[in-house]
């Protein structure tokens, strides 16, 4: 994920997470077809419908969602990243990165239908 934000910056990069019992296995770089992309991003449908089929195939689900937001250093969902959430099981990560240019991860749970978020809890190995 990291890789993926430092290569696709300053523009925004999204992606997929996938899994088995809510533990990350596979990475799936997506790419980001928004209109304005150094704001804001929107997975290439064909993409997202592809990485998907790919994680049935392994036996995996949807485990996170990715993106970046490569001008902040403290990463927080926006009123869209809110209003598109659609997928409430899944974790949303956002990686900016700091003044040194070294990425900093937060990750949240979003509800679009009750249009909030928060923080939530992970567990990351290096």
């Amino acid at each position: 994920m990291f890789a993926h934000a430092r290569a696709s910056a300053p523009e925004e990069c999204c992606g997929l997470i996938g899994g088995r019992e809510n533990e990350a296995q596979s990475i799936y770089r997506l790419r980001n077809v928004a209109r304005a992309p150094s704001v804001a991003y929107e997975a290439a449908p064909e993409e997202l419908f592809d990485a998907q089929r790919r994680m049935r195939l392994c036996g995996e689900s949807l485990v996170g969602i990715y993106h970046s937001h490569p001008r902040s250093e403290d990463p927080a969902p926006s009123p869209t990243d809110v209003r598109l959430a659609f997928y409430p099981s899944a974790i949303y990560f956002i990686i900016g990165f700091d003044h040194a240019g070294r990425c900093v991860l937060r990750a949240f749970r979003i509800s679009e239908r009750e249009g909030r978020w928060e923080r939530a809890r992970v567990e990351t190995f290096e």
